[in-house]
């Protein structure tokens, strides 16, 4: 299964905020393009993140910029690595592929 939508609009549908989770998800699963599942991984950890420590004042505002920028990255077509969050993505990525097998 596959959408029909266009790589960078997928990758930038990962991160809007609030909603992003949801097409992360279903992109993780569905999609084949390397860089669009890149971003759907990365993409949840920031959410994840948000969630765990939404109390501390500034994570949930620090998150929601975090990803109005990389949406715009994304659809500028920009691939942006987090320091800690994209090796953390690719390990993700490794670990569904290792069990996909």
């Amino acid at each position: 299964m596959k959408s029909n939508l266009d790589p960078k609009v997928e990758s930038t549908l990962c991160y809007v905020p609030c909603i992003g989770w949801v097409a992360a998800i279903i992109f993780l699963i569905i999609e084949k393009n390397a860089q669009v599942r890149f971003d759907a991984a990365q993409a949840l950890l920031i959410t994840l993140i948000g969630m765990v420590f939404f109390w501390f004042p500034f994570v949930l505002p620090a998150a929601f910029v975090l990803q109005i920028v990389l949406a715009v990255f994304s659809y500028q077509e920009k691939k942006t690595e987090l320091p800690i969050l994209g090796d953390l993505a690719k390990k993700v990525l490794e670990a569904i592929a290792s069990k996909k097998k």
